[in-house]
């Protein structure tokens, strides 16, 4: 994912009193809060409502973005934020294995050659199960790096945890999917 180009330009033309400025920064970053949050959520509508939920708190919070990190990052923890307050309200074990699932092979079908996009579906639903495996906080950073294209800093502040906290998480997630994917992926495999 790459960063909107003048992205603390846009920014500082809202703070000036431009509205139109947050559209082009919403344009720019919102397909990818929304396929970030459409995978962790595992659920379309919802996560079309918490990317909503997600632009609301930045258009209030953008007035007094102090540029402390890059605005991706700033909004990536917003929409990090609003998941997790979202999982809180509705309480454990509320996320739908088959939701996750069908998002992984709802993406897959914009391919073009039907092979790739069948293969394609194959290793995305493998994943995604896989994914279900891992605590929460594995899932998420394992969602933003290979899905939201964050580096391991940007999800570190996003996240606000440590550098060296993000990399062990990722370590351990990678690890522990090597194995399930690859059972998974046998047992569909002709």
């Amino acid at each position: 994912m790459e960063a909107l180009a003048g992205e603390l330009e846009w920014v500082r033309k809202f703070q000036a009193g431009d509205a139109a400025a947050f559209g082009i920064i919403m344009n720019h970053y919102e397909p990818y809060i929304l396929s970030m949050l459409t995978r962790l959520a595992g659920d379309r509508t919802r996560a079309e409502d918490l990317c909503q939920e997600t632009f609301i708190k930045a258009l209030k919070g953008l007035t007094s973005f102090r540029r402390d990190s890059s605005l991706k990052t700033w909004l990536f923890r917003i929409a990090h934020n609003t998941f997790t307050d979202h999982l809180r309200a509705e309480g454990p074990g509320t996320e739908s294995l088959e939701g996750r699932a069908e998002a992984g092979i709802q993406s897959a079908e914009t391919a073009k050659d039907p092979q790739a996009r069948m293969e394609e579906s194959q290793v995305r639903e493998a994943v995604e199960t896989a994914m279900q495996i891992l605590p929460q906080q594995q899932r998420e950073v394992m969602h933003l790096f290979y899905w939201g294209e964050l580096s391991v800093g940007e999800i570190a502040q996003a996240m606000r945890m440590p550098e060296g906290t993000v990399k062990t998480l990722l370590f351990r997630g990678r690890q522990a999917l090597r194995g399930h994917v690859t059972g998974l992926l046998s047992e569909v495999a002709p």
